[in-house]
C-alpha cells in the first residue's frame, strides 16, 4: 500500500485518511504536488527515500498506479517476480494523506528543475501528438532523471530498496534429482545464509572466505563441459570475478544463494562495458553448471536466463517477444483492469474484486492438505503468509508433498467458484478465471475449502481446507508443523499407479526395473521427515 502525501493546495481535491498508523516501511512513501508544462497542470510523485519520480495528467489513485507500475514494466534492473510483488504490496490500493512536515527536498528540486527547463519538457510532450497513454509519462519521467543529473543513481537506488526488500528466493534441487550430475569442489554458499546482508566491510574474514569459495566455484565451471561452451575462458573468468567477488561483496554480503535477481541487476549495469552475448551467455551458463552441482535448482537456472533475455531486450528498446508462459504484459494489462474504476451501473463482479484482503494480508493461515482418493492417509498442517500468492500456496503443497513442479497446476476455490490458473483458454462451466499469480491468500476466509489439480496426465488432487487465520509470528514461514505419508510419486501414473506401487512394496515385491527408476532405493510412502518438507518449501 503506498501513501500519497500531497500538498495543501491540493486539500480540496483529494480524500484524506488520517486514521491508522503512518508507514514508514521503504518504497511506501509517496509526496505529490501539482506542477506546471506548457501552462497545463500535470501531477508529480515522487518517492522520499530514493526520489523515483512519476507523472500524471489526473489526480487519482487509479492514474498513480497505472503509470507507476507502466514504468515499472520498463525497468530492466527489476525481474517479474519484483515487479509482481511491486504492483500487490505498493501499488494495489493507496491512502491519501495531507503533508504532515515540509515538503521533500527531492520533491522540491525536481519542482525547481521543471521550472528551469520548460522548453526541454515541451518539447518532449510535443514530441507524442497523443499525450493520452500512461506509458507516454516514461519520456517526462525520463528527462527530469537526466536534467537532475542522477538518473542512473535514483533507479539504482530503488532497485536496491526492491531487493532488500523483496529478493528472489534461489531454490535448491530437490534431493536426488537426476540433473544432478556433478560433484561439487567447492562449499554450498548457504553455509554463510547467517552472514547474508552483514556489511562486508565488518566482517573480513567472512568475505575472504566467500572469494575463495568463490574462485574455487569459477575454478570449477571453467573446467566443466558448461565452462567449456563459452570458448573465450579469459573473460567468463574475468566477468564471473567481477559479480561474485566484487559485486556481490562490494557493501553487503551476498552468494549466488542469496537473491535469484543478482545476476540480472550486474547485467544491467554493465551491460555497456562487455559484449553482451558473452556477459549473458556467462551468466545463463554458470547458473546451469550450479543446477548440476546441485546449488540452484533447474528451475532457477531457467529463470536467470529468461531474467537476462527480458532485460536486454528493454535496454535495447527492442519488442518483447511474449511465449505463452511469459505472463509480464499480461499481468500489467491485469492489475490495470483491477485499479480501473467500476461503473456505478454494473455489480461488482468477482473478478474484478481486489488481489488483497487489507484484513488478512499481514496475517498467518494454517491449512491441512491431504492428497485426494489415496490411502493410507497422505496429509500436512501447514502455516503460510496471508500476503502469499495462490500460486505460491500452490507450489508450496506440491513441494510438501514431493512434487517437482515440473507439470501445470491450477486450484479451485469451493466457496467463491474461483478458478486459479495461468490457462488463458480453459475455464470449468460456472467459475470465474483469476490469475493465480495475482491473488493473494488473505482472500481466503477460515473454513474455506480448495482443491488443488497438479500434472493433469496423472491427474493429482489435493484438498486444502482453511482452519485458523492468526497473527503473523517469528516463525519463517511458510512452515509445516505436522505431516503423515509421503506423498506422491513423479510420473507414477497418478493414484492408481501409487497405490500399485504400495501393494507391491507392502508385500517386498516392487519389480527391479522400477526400483532402479526410482534410483536404485525404495520409497516407503508411510514414512515422512518433517524437517526435509521444510528445507523444500524454503
Amino acid at each position: 500500500m503506498a501513501q500519497l502525501f500531497y500538498s495543501p493546495d491540493l486539500a480540496d481535491r483529494l480524500p484524506h485518511n488520517n486514521t491508522g498508523k503512518i508507514s514508514q516501511k521503504p518504497l511506501r512513501r509517496w509526496q505529490l504536488s501539482p506542477v506546471k508544462i506548457d501552462n497545463k497542470t500535470y501531477y508529480l510523485y515522487v518517492e522520499e527515500e530514493t526520489g523515483l519520480p512519476v507523472f500524471t495528467d489526473k489526480l487519482g489513485e487509479g492514474n498513480f498506479s497505472q503509470a507507476a507500475i507502466n514504468f515499472l514494466s520498463e525497468m530492466p534492473f527489476l525481474v517479474d517476480p519484483q515487479r509482481t510483488w511491486l504492483m500487490q504490496n505498493v501499488f494495489s490500493f493507496n491512502l491519501y494523506r495531507p503533508i504532515p512536515s515540509a515538503e521533500n527536498e527531492k520533491l522540491k528540486n525536481y519542482l525547481q528543475t521543471i521550472a528551469n527547463h520548460q522548453a526541454e519538457f515541451k518539447e518532449s510532450l510535443n514530441d507524442n501528438n497523443d499525450f493520452s497513454s500512461t506509458e507516454d509519462f516514461n519520456d517526462l519521467v525520463y528527462l527530469l532523471l537526466a536534467l537532475s543529473g542522477n538518473d542512473q543513481e535514483v533507479l539504482m537506488q530503488f532497485c536496491q530498496l526492491v531487493n532488500e526488500e523483496h529478493p528472489v528466493k534461489v531454490k535448491a534441487p530437490r534431493p536426488e534429482s537426476k540433473y544432478c550430475t556433478i560433484k561439487p569442489q567447492f562449499k554450498d554458499p548457504r553455509i554463510w545464509a547467517d552472514d547474508e546482508g552483514k556489511a562486508s566491510a565488518d566482517n573480513p574474514a567472512t568475505v575472504q572466505a566467500i572469494s575463495q569459495n568463490n574462485q574455487q566455484m569459477i575454478d570449477q565451471f571453467i573446467a566443466s563441459a558448461d565452462g567449456q561452451l563459452m570458448g573465450d575462458n579469459k573473460t567468463a573468468r574475468r566477468i564471473l570475478d567481477q559479480f561474485l567477488n566484487h559485486f556481490m561483496l562490494k557493501n553487503k554480503i551476498c552468494t549466488v544463494t542469496t537473491n535469484l535477481a543478482a545476476p540480472n541487476i550486474f547485467f544491467a549495469g554493465t551491460l555497456d562495458q562487455i559484449d553482451e552475448d558473452l556477459l549473458s551467455a556467462t551468466l545463463s551458463n554458470f547458473y546451469v553448471f550450479l543446477s548440476h552441482t546441485g546449488i540452484v535448482s533447474q528451475s532457477a537456472a531457467r529463470d536467470v536466463a529468461d531474467y537476462l533475455d527480458t532485460s536486454y531486450d528493454i535496454i535495447c528498446g527492442e519488442e518483447l517477444a511474449v511465449p505463452e508462459d511469459d505472463y509480464q504484459d499480461k499481468l500489467i494489462q491485469q492489475l490495470l483492469d483491477e485499479l480501473a474504476p467500476a461503473q456505478a451501473d454494473i455489480p461488482a463482479n468477482v473478478s474484478n474484486r481486489q488481489l488483497i484482503n487489507p484484513q488478512n494480508y499481514g496475517q498467518a493461515y494454517v491449512m491441512t492438505a491431504k492428497l485426494a482418493d489415496f490411502k493410507p492417509l497422505a496429509s500436512r498442517t501447514f502455516v503460510i503468509k496471508g500476503s502469499s500468492t495462490i500460486e505460491e500456496l500452490a507450489e508450496t503443497v506440491i513441494l510438501m508433498f514431493h512434487g517437482n513442479l515440473g507439470h501445470l497446476y491450477d486450484a479451485i476455490n469451493e466457496q467463491t467458484q474461483e478458478f486459479y490458473t495461468q490457462s488463458e483458454d480453459f475455464v470449468p462451466g460456472g467459475m470465474t478465471k483469476v490469475k493465480l499469480d495475482l491473488a493473494t491468500v488473505s482472500l481466503l476466509n477460515e473454513k474455506d475449502k480448495l482443491t488443488i489439480h497438479y500434472d493433469y496426465g496423472d491427474g493429482w488432487e489435493f484438498k486444502l481446507h482453511v482452519q485458523k487465520i492468526q497473527p503473523v509470528t517469528n516463525e519463517e514461514l511458510p512452515h509445516v508443523q505436522r505431516a503423515r505419508g509421503y506423498g506422491i510419486i513423479e510420473d507414477i501414473g497418478g493414484v492408481g499407479g501409487l497405490e500399485q506401487y504400495y501393494d507391491d512394496y507392502q508385500k517386498g515385491q516392487v519389480d527391479p526395473d522400477f526400483l532402479d527408476w526410482l534410483g536404485g532405493e525404495a520409497i516407503d510412502l508411510d514414512t515422512v521427515d518433517i524437517n526435509e518438507l521444510n528445507q523444500l518449501i524454503k
